[in-house]
């Protein structure tokens, strides 16, 4: 597939970015994005309230880290080869990778032997290694870096608010305020208020369709953009529905629309034969073209998924919240 060349080509990166967590993006987008989001994990702390190793410590454990990774290595590789260093002292192996995730410019390393191109034990690399030169993820955020995340976000989201834009990418509004502005002054933001009088920012020149545009069904992965991309997400899913679509842990289960906001989940169940039905769990009773709709979706999706995966995310459905 098309995906998974641009894996290979190191044109798409899997990496951790905004609101510390995964996401596949372009390779020119993580150059970019990477300064911006990167000071954000520095405040984590871990459940176990562990202190975080201290800023010398840290740029020991990145340095290491990036010498032993200019090749894929498995997360107990990268925490034993630390540990042995002992360069946080009392540390284990698994809160030395916790850290080193959160400071270090590593990225997903791909994998020949998955129907995917990632398996379910990541093999990290160096991201100036992966990908010839990348940026310093300690130093401070550029001004030029924030007026991207903003430009990119509104280009995807827009029109949004400037605490939409947090939530997105998990940055203190504060932080993101001189970037707004900056854009502001250059004439790059179009502005408005919505229903509730909160004020809008969008690209001057971004679509925005008609309110009475229809919105077709649609199914959404796990972990869809658009279900975390808004600080209010009743746009898109009721409070109540979002009870049942985001499990405790985090995990955002996949759902489908229905006139643009989220009528309920769909699961992949495997069939006799390998075979894929995709079957669809309304939170409410539908409408007839919208289940007829619904199925036709199902259905190409089910013939994409059969080969590779025919029972995709099975294993996620014990974790779901009941209503």
């Amino acid at each position: 597939m098309d995906l998974d060349r641009a894996f290979a080509a190191r044109t798409v990166v899997k990496a951790t970015l905004m609101r510390s967590t995964l996401h596949a993006v372009s390779a020119a987008d993580y150059r970019r994005l990477l300064p911006a989001v990167m000071p954000m994990p520095r405040g984590s702390r871990r459940q176990d309230r562990a202190e975080p190793p201290t800023e010398p410590e840290l740029r020991a454990l990145r340095a290491a880290a990036a010498a032993f990774t200019t090749e894929p290595r498995s997360l107990t590789d990268i925490g034993r080869h630390l540990a042995d260093l002992d360069l946080v002292p009392g540390r284990p192996p698994d809160e030395l990778v916790w850290w080193l995730r959160r400071f270090a410019p590593l990225v997903h390393a791909p994998g020949s032997d998955t129907v995917w191109s990632f398996g379910r034990r990541p093999r990290l690399v160096d991201a100036r290694a992966w990908l010839d030169g990348a940026v310093d993820p300690l130093a401070p955020a550029t001004t030029d870096a924030l007026d991207y995340l903003v430009r990119r976000y509104l280009a995807a989201f827009g029109p949004a608010t400037a605490a939409d834009i947090g939530a997105w990418s998990g940055l203190p509004i504060g932080t993101l305020r001189p970037a707004i502005a900056a854009l502001q002054t250059r004439g790059e933001l179009w502005h408005a208020r919505d229903e509730r009088g909160r004020a809008l920012l969008d690209r001057p020149g971004s679509p925005r369709p008609d309110p009475a545009t229809p919105s077709p069904p649609r199914l959404l992965p796990m972990w869809d953009s658009v279900l975390l991309a808004h600080a209010d997400r009743t746009r898109i899913i009721s409070d109540a529905d979002r009870a049942v679509v985001i499990a405790r842990n985090g995990d955002t289960l996949p759902t489908f629309l229905v006139d643009g906001l989220v009528a309920g989940l769909w699961w992949a169940h495997g069939e006799p034969g390998g075979r894929t039905r995709i079957v669809i769990e309304p939170f409410r009773p539908l409408d007839p073209e919208a289940r007829r709709a619904l199925e036709r979706e199902g259905e190409r999706l089910a013939a994409f998924v059969e080969p590779l995966e025919p029972t995709v995310y099975a294993r996620y459905q014990r974790w779901r919240p009941r209503r």
